[in-house]
């Protein structure tokens, strides 16, 4: 079972990990890969970017500890950011190691694979493309922003989103990638600064329409401010459609959030995605399929996907149209 996750941020690493026990469980043989933006501006890979000018490594960096050991010494330092002294503070040493590959290579698809190896990752991890790309958004009050961290304005909702670089290529066993898979997942995460991102590199949207995988959008817990404010479920596909014309399922969560943890959202502006009958029929005449089921990681003071939870709903719903697809063909349909 070939499952390809589009995505970055802190949502694709969710389902990566997940896929990954159920593959150490030996409950299902998975062949895994992540296909992850590399537009990120913020914080020490946005610094790291602009030092080496290269493409961003941060959402790299978090999809390979998904897919690495979990007690492996190596994992545990990759994560680990240093405070001190004052030029080092905030970087990780896995941006740091990804960055000096790089910069001995000069080739950052390459470097991403020689810190696979490293790592010895239970998957692949690829960059969606391999050169340096800036994020641009176009907010509805017409105003433009360059950068994926500035994107992100309370109250100002996104019109769309494209990069500096028309058309940048895809990177090396990408598209071959997307048109083998069984299973293509896009999210969750942040839907214009992690999900959208991918499928604006030459050749990604075309790949994924013309391969014979089912293909799962998995939407937020949780609204984002400055990013889809009071979107509900129906929107953040209908958004997504716009880039990608064609989505099989849409999942989204049954489980009760807490009061607890909603109110602590709705100080920061985000709030529950609703997934009422109601915005299941819109999902419906979109010609996607909505499929609610319970996903939340109980005891968490965040809203957050359980991994396990949401990497088995994506191999039955591989597996059941894997399923229906054999028969179609048997019937000669």
């Amino acid at each position: 079972m070939k499952i390809v996750g589009i995505g970055g941020g802190t949502g694709l690493p969710v389902l990566l990990s997940g896929l990954r026990e159920i593959q150490q469980s030996h409950a299902e043989s998975l062949e895994i890969t992540a296909v992850v933006t590399v537009s990120d501006s913020g914080g020490s890979t946005g610094a790291l970017r602009e030092a080496f000018a290269m493409p961003a490594m941060g959402d790299i960096r978090k999809c390979m500890v998904a897919l690495a050991p979990e007690h492996s010494v190596l994992t545990s330092v990759c994560k680990h950011r240093f405070d001190n002294p004052q030029s080092f503070a905030g970087h990780s040493l896995g941006n740091l190691i990804l960055s000096a590959l790089y910069q001995m290579n000069g080739d950052f698809a390459a470097a991403v694979r020689q810190a696979g190896e490293l790592l010895e990752l239970q998957g692949r991890v690829l960059p969606a493309t391999y050169v340096p790309v800036t994020l641009c958004a176009l907010h509805e009050d017409d105003g433009i922003v360059r950068g994926e961290s500035n994107i992100p304005r309370p109250g100002r909702r996104i019109r769309r989103v494209w990069f500096d670089v028309q058309n940048p290529p895809a990177a090396p066993g990408v598209l071959e990638a997307l048109r083998d898979a069984d299973a293509i997942v896009l999210g969750p995460g942040s839907l214009y600064t992690s999900v959208v991102p991918n499928l604006l590199v030459a050749g990604i949207v075309y790949a994924i329409l013309e391969s014979k995988a089912i293909k799962i959008y998995v939407t937020n817990l949780m609204t984002q401010a400055g990013e889809t404010e009071g979107y509900s479920a129906a929107d953040h596909l209908s958004a997504l459609l716009e880039y990608l014309p064609a989505v099989d399922v849409c999942v989204l969560n049954s489980s009760a959030i807490g009061t607890g943890v909603a109110e602590r959202y709705l100080r920061s502006g985000a709030e529950i995605v609703s997934g009422s009958p109601e915005d299941e029929d819109r999902i419906r005449r979109r010609g996607t399929l909505p499929v609610a089921v319970p996903l939340l990681k109980v005891g968490e003071t965040k809203a957050r996907h359980d991994s396990e939870a949401l990497a088995r709903l994506v191999v039955s719903l591989a597996r059941g149209f894997t399923a229906a697809h054999e028969v179609l063909t048997v019937n000669g349909r």
